[in-house]
C-alpha cells in the first residue's frame, strides 16, 4: 500500500485518485483470495453444518465434553431408558407420548423423530428417578390412549463405568460429514472402513435429500466415531487412519468429505 499511495499522490490527477485506490484495493483482495485458496462456501453445499470439500481439522478439545459424556454417564442419580415407538402419523402423536412420560417424572434428553410414509417413528432417551423406573414401562403399555395407537418398547440402559474400565474411555474421536449421490451400499462401506480401523460409532445419522441443481438424490452422513487406543503421539497410526478415511471420497465418489479430529486436552 505504501508504493501505491506514493504513486497515487505523485502522478494521479485529483479526479483519478479515488478510482485508483479502489482499483488497487480490488487487485489486492484478489491476490489475497488466490493465496487463501478454496471455494466459496454456499449454504446449499453445507454437509449438516460441515465445511464443503475434502477438509481436515484437528481440534484439541476435551473428549469428555463430546464423546465420553452421554446423558447416561452424566447423571448417576437417575435411571435411564430408551423409548422407541412407531404409529400411524397424526396430529398430537408426539404430545401424547411426551406428556405421559412427563407425568411419570421422566425427563427426555436425546430424541430423534421422523415421519416415513404413513408411519411416525420416535426414538428417545428418558431419565427418571430410580424409584419410578419400574412403573414407566407398565404405565406406557397400560394407557390405552397411546398403547393402542403405537407400538412402544422401553429398554433400560446401563452406563459405562470408566473408573473400573478406563480402557473404554475414548482418547481420540472424529466427526465425519459426507455427501454423495445416493446408491446402495454407501453406509455399509463407510461403517466397514470405520470398523476395520478399530473405531466405533458414538453417534450416527443419515438423511436423503433431493438436489435441485443436479436433479439427483444425495445421501448425507454425519458420524461421531471414537478410539480408545490411538494416542496423539502415535503420528504414523494417526496419519494412516486419516488417510484410510479420506480414501472414501474417491472410492464412493463423494462430493463432500469433512473430517474433524478431537484429541484429549491433556495430550500434547
Amino acid at each position: 500500500w505504501v508504493p501505491a499511495t506514493c504513486l497515487n499522490f505523485a502522478f494521479m490527477p485529483m479526479h483519478m485518485r479515488i478510482p485508483f485506490t479502489a482499483g488497487v484495493s480490488l487487485l489486492w483482495t484478489c491476490v489475497l483470495s488466490a493465496m487463501r485458496g478454496g471455494d466459496v462456501v454456499h449454504a446449499d453445499d453445507l454437509a449438516m453444518g460441515a465445511v464443503t470439500g475434502s477438509t481436515l481439522s484437528l481440534m484439541r478439545e476435551g473428549l469428555d465434553e463430546n464423546f465420553n459424556n452421554t446423558p447416561v454417564e452424566m447423571d448417576h442419580n437417575m435411571a435411564h431408558f430408551n423409548v422407541s415407538a412407531v404409529g400411524k402419523d397424526r396430529a398430537g402423536i408426539v404430545a401424547g407420548l411426551t406428556q405421559h412420560i412427563a407425568r411419570d417424572g421422566g425427563n427426555i434428553t436425546h430424541s430423534k423423530m421422523v415421519r416415513l410414509g404413513e408411519e411416525f417413528i420416535i426414538q428417545m432417551h428418558v431419565a427418571i428417578p430410580p424409584e419410578k423406573k419400574h412403573v414407566i414401562q407398565s404405565n406406557l403399555q397400560r394407557r390405552k390412549t397411546i398403547s393402542h395407537e403405537m407400538d412402544i418398547h422401553v429398554t433400560e440402559l446401563r452406563r459405562r463405568e470408566y473408573d473400573a474400565h478406563p480402557t473404554k474411555k475414548a482418547v481420540m474421536g472424529m466427526v465425519i460429514n459426507c455427501i454423495g449421490e445416493d446408491r446402495p451400499g454407501m453406509l455399509a462401506a463407510i461403517s466397514e472402513r470405520i470398523a476395520n480401523n478399530g473405531m466405533s460409532f458414538e453417534e450416527l445419522s443419515t438423511e436423503l435429500r433431493w438436489n435441485q441443481k443436479t436433479k439427483k438424490r444425495e445421501f448425507f452422513v454425519k458420524a461421531m466415531v471414537s478410539s480408545t487406543s490411538i494416542q496423539a503421539g502415535d503420528t504414523e497410526v494417526f496419519d494412516e487412519l486419516v488417510k484410510e478415511i479420506s480414501k472414501l471420497k474417491e472410492e464412493l465418489d463423494l462430493s463432500t468429505l469433512d473430517i474433524r479430529v478431537h484429541m484429549r486436552q491433556e495430550i500434547e
